[in-house]
């Protein structure tokens, strides 16, 4: 059986604030695995954006409302999973920003950003539940 090397799960509320919290854990992380700045950004960029749109899209930035959030870091890999208390959405369905239809749009940057610095990036049951997996 594969142990992770690091694990660590918050539930937050859902407020910018909460954020906070999961940075340290990129500081943490950036510093007790020796990654690069680049794997360090791309991980920094991938939390700010699924913890935001758990927080804004999925629970409506209804303070009372609890995002959690899980990192797992292992040897060839890190895994992510956000879970908002939200209704869920399509991953598939969210339009593309890059098209030029959707240019002006402010709608799918983050899922745009997320998938493009993953390896992989679902969700699970309602669609609540956002899985990544970055490759170290």
């Amino acid at each position: 059986m594969n142990i992770p090397l690091f694990y660590k799960e918050l539930n937050i509320p859902s407020a910018v604030e909460g954020l906070d919290d999961c940075l340290l854990l990129v500081k943490e992380i950036g510093e007790n695995f020796n990654l690069d700045l680049d794997k360090l950004l791309s991980l920094q960029t991938v939390i700010v954006e699924s913890v935001e749109n758990a927080i804004i899209h999925g629970n409506n930035g209804i303070r009372e409302l609890k995002v959690r959030f899980l990192i797992q870091v292992y040897t060839e890999s890190i895994f992510i999973e956000v879970e908002d208390q939200g209704k869920g959405f399509d991953i598939d369905s969210v339009p593309s920003p890059i098209l030029p239809e959707n240019l002006r749009k402010e709608c799918g940057r983050g899922i745009f950003f997320i998938r493009s610095l993953s390896s992989s990036c679902f969700t699970r049951g309602k669609g609540n539940i956002l899985y990544i997996k970055i490759d170290r």
